[in-house]
């Protein structure tokens, strides 16, 4: 069985300001406090979701708080832009007495692709309701906290577009998307992300993962495992519109589902909002600009081992509950027994025969593929179990981090965040082009990682970190042992730093990249911008012009040391603007504001 990573940072410098320096693998960054500012402010209540936005802000979802926050990423402040705590029907922090908490609560958050530009829209998911609503719940009667019962708590999940209004700093006009979505103290899911571009229909979609509700394991051992069931939402990734399409003889719910989704419910006959099935727990979602095509990558939780992460493909079927990982025979078991954990209570005979017959993708990659022999059994030490917990993952699609371009970023609630160096084409990860250690390049793991956002300049992570070490099953820990994450509720920012600390023997770039070796002007630009380029750099020069949700605007070669940009095909407003030498080097990176004549 494959071996839990060492921890590879290695802390150089205790304090400087109010940052550390720490050294991966070589690579250098400085990693501070974004959020809270002050010692004496505490951290927020469960952040799940992080996400750059085109205001130059961080939209920050507080699970357990109910709150949706946009933070500065200059430290230049932050506020709350909606409660939400009215929207819940139960007692969230009264246990025994109230109902155990919902794994997640507020969760995902998408802002659509014309936030400032006509579709002021953000999407949010959250668990707002329990049922049953007679009698009083409490550990015995209700899973979540306790002994296994034939009585699990059932939760409700909506998904709710509220419209964005810039001037107040607020979001109101909620409208309901669905409202009829199964919950569970466990394996929610819960990640909104919208298609970065209009799809073949001409229309821009919104997908969620569902997870299977924790069905066939610990608590919920009695619940009805559906992840293969594709008439029930539970356990997949949905599609949905991100407005009505005015089919009004479909119903309210039908409206917001797209007619071109590849499955039909085998009673009505009728297209559901199923895009792909037989997943467990898919917390990571995200779209990403490989080559010449998008294509949709997630990160889910494996069993007891094999955590997934997958390209998502209309119709496909991911295995769940009965492949877990690969399709290698490496899980084949018989257990169907609720009070043992393994594969959801589900009879297992041969996976490669089940991947055969029902059009089973495999994984892009799994970690620690083993055998369930070798997994310690539901009695022994659930941190020792050889599981990441993956969280959410994200694409680096930036030049700025050497050799870091076409990765996937997958973040962990046990050991921290990965990088997977994918193919040019996104296939597959590529193992050949950078060193990988037992699995592949390993960050950050004294932290648990609930979420990571990019700046669109390349240079900054972002992190949310859980506010606690503690959740049930393999999650607790990291290191071999329950324990309580650093910077609990925090967001941190982590910065790659182009030359090593003072001390260090070089810099990692030659001097000549200081951005004072170029011009850069007007800004604000109209029609275009002008550069000029000192002698000591090397031509021919590339500019890159990406939006502030990073998305590429403009790329262009230029063989002269004075040039002007052309800016007629760019909208107005806000930009990144990237100067690359001969060489590849960043030569400058900075925002520009582009106003339309």
């Amino acid at each position: 069985m494959k071996k839990f990573l060492p921890a590879l940072s290695c802390l150089l410098f205790s304090f400087i300001g109010y940052g550390q320096i720490v050294s991966f693998n070589g690579e250098y960054f400085k990693i501070d406090t974004l959020y809270p500012v002050y010692p004496s402010v505490k951290g927020l209540s469960f952040p799940w979701e992080i996400t750059y936005g085109p205001d130059d802000s961080l939209w920050v979802t507080e699970a357990h708080g109910y709150r949706i926050w946009k933070i500065h990423p200059g430290n230049k402040g932050n506020r709350v832009l909606l409660n939400l705590n009215g929207l819940t029907t139960f007692n969230y922090y009264d246990p025994p007495n109230g109902y155990p908490a919902p794994q997640g609560g507020l969760m995902g958050l998408a802002l659509h692709p014309q936030l400032l530009s006509g579709k002021p829209y953000v999407y949010v998911a959250l668990v707002y309701d329990v049922f049953p609503k007679t009698g009083t719940p409490n550990n015995s009667s209700c899973a979540g906290s306790g002994s296994i019962t034939s009585n699990p708590c059932y939760y409700r999940t909506k998904i709710i577009r509220y419209t964005y209004n810039p001037g107040a700093h607020s979001l109101g006009s909620p409208v309901i998307v669905m409202d009829d979505l199964m919950g569970s103290n466990d394996h929610n899911s819960g990640r909104l992300k919208i298609s970065p571009v209009p799809e073949s229909d001409g229309q821009y979609h919104l997908y969620y993962t569902i997870g299977d509700q924790g069905a066939g394991q610990f608590n919920n051992g009695f619940r009805t495992n559906n992840a293969q069931n594709k008439d029930v939402y539970e356990g997949k990734v949905l599609r949905l519109n991100t407005e009505i399409d005015g089919d009004v003889d479909d119903g309210a719910y039908n409206q917001w589902i797209p007619n071109d989704n590849p499955i039909t419910n085998s009673v009505s006959g009728k297209v559901n909002a199923v895009y792909s099935y037989g997943h467990r727990n898919a917390q990571g979602l995200v779209w990403a600009h490989v080559g010449s095509q998008y294509i949709l990558y997630n990160s889910e939780h494996g069993d007891k081992s094999d955590d997934e992460v997958n390209v998502i493909e209309a119709g496909r079927n991911y295995g769940w509950p009965k492949v877990a990982g690969m399709c290698d025979d490496n899980y084949n078991d018989t257990d169907a027994n609720p009070n043992n954990d393994r594969l959801a209570n589900q009879l297992i005979v041969n996976e490669h025969s089940f991947c055969t017959a029902n059009n089973v993708k495999e994984p892009l990659f799994s970690f620690f593929n083993v055998n369930a022999s070798a997994v310690p059994s539901s009695g022994s030490s659930n941190y020792t179990w050889p599981t990441i917990a993956p969280s959410s993952i994200d694409y680096y699609d930036k030049m700025y981090i050497p050799g870091w371009i076409n990765s996937l970023l997958v973040t962990s609630l046990k050991l921290g965040m990965y990088r997977l160096k994918l193919k040019v084409d996104g296939s597959a990860v590529d193992s050949s082009s950078t060193a990988q250690i037992t699995d592949t390049i390993a960050y950050l793991h004294e932290y648990r990682i609930r979420d990571l956002a990019i700046a669109p300049t390349g240079d900054t992570l972002f992190l949310a970190i859980d506010s606690t070490g503690s959740t049930s099953g393999p999650t607790g820990g990291f290191t071999g042992k329950q324990a309580a994450t650093k910077t609990p509720g925090y967001i941190l920012r982590m910065v790659y730093l182009t030359v090593l600390p003072e001390g260090a023997k070089e810099p990692l770039y030659p001097k000549s990249e200081k951005i004072n070796t170029t011009l850069v002007y007007p800004n604000p630009a109209t029609d275009h911008i002008h550069v000029l380029c000192r002698d000591i750099l090397q031509n021919p020069f590339l500019v890159q012009l990406y939006d502030m949700s990073g998305r590429m605007m403009l790329t262009q070669s230029f063989s002269e040391s004075s040039f002007d940009v052309p800016l007629k095909n760019i909208t107005g407003g806000l930009y990144i603007f990237r100067l690359l030498d001969a060489r590849g080097n960043i030569v400058v990176t900075k925002k520009i504001l582009i106003v339309n004549k």
